[in-house]
């Protein structure tokens, strides 16, 4: 295939991905608010299909192919979003105790920090995290940050009292917070997709020259 047609192809599909995140997201919310009446409360739609994605986006990071010696990147990017889900459960943990969830969030985060920065992987975890940040994938991921303390901000309790005052309702403000934390969810999901993709069609992870140099030293 021509070089030209073949980055119109991945830009189509890249494009069709995320069109198709968008409108799962809203069929989410919409199956929460209009047919099932769920509130948006720890069961719902919404919030189980925000703990899928970040479970999936885990496991295709912990999963990436690699080389011998690549390991520490793979932990911790896995491990980032293994902790955000662990801090979506918190629901799960609460009859245990309110802040139970840091039991496992402190885990996983222990786990792969020690892999991906013990004195085997370190060098080369920062090399492959320099490469990673000249990757298209890193400005996908960091919007998806952006958007996501959006959400947090956005969806501040204080915030909505100045907006609806007398008419406010607490639905009116979680839907638009999960709402734009699902998006969030969604971008980074089709951004992870298309990395592990690009990892799968060139197995052997190899940071750019220079920074595999400088991992060397």
């Amino acid at each position: 295939m021509h070089p030209i047609l073949h980055e119109l192809k991945l830009a189509s599909f890249s494009l069709l991905l995320r069109f198709g995140f968008v409108f799962f997201s809203l069929a989410m919310l919409w199956l929460d608010i209009a047919i099932f009446h769920t509130q948006i409360l720890e069961i719902s739609f919404t919030e189980i299909s925000q703990e899928l994605m970040l479970f999936i986006i885990a496991v295709l990071f912990w999963t990436l192919p690699t080389s011998k010696g690549h390991a520490g990147f793979k932990s911790l990017a896995g491990g980032f979003f293994a902790c955000l889900l662990m801090r979506e459960l918190d629901g799960l943990f609460d009859p245990i105790s309110h802040s139970a969830w840091c039991v496992p969030f402190l885990a996983i985060a222990t786990v792969c920090v020690t892999v991906a920065l013990g004195k085997a992987n370190r060098q080369q975890t920062l090399a492959d995290l320099a490469a990673f940040t000249q990757s298209r994938a890193f400005g996908a991921f960091a919007t998806g940050f952006g958007v996501l303390l959006f959400s947090r901000v956005f969806g501040m309790g204080s915030f909505w009292h100045l907006v609806l005052g007398e008419g406010y309702e607490r639905l009116a403000k979680t839907t638009v917070e999960e709402g734009v934390e699902l998006l969030a969810y969604s971008m980074w999901l089709a951004t992870t997709i298309e990395y592990r993709l690009s990892a799968t069609l060139a197995p052997a992870f190899v940071a750019p020259k220079k920074f595999a140099e400088a991992a060397g030293h």
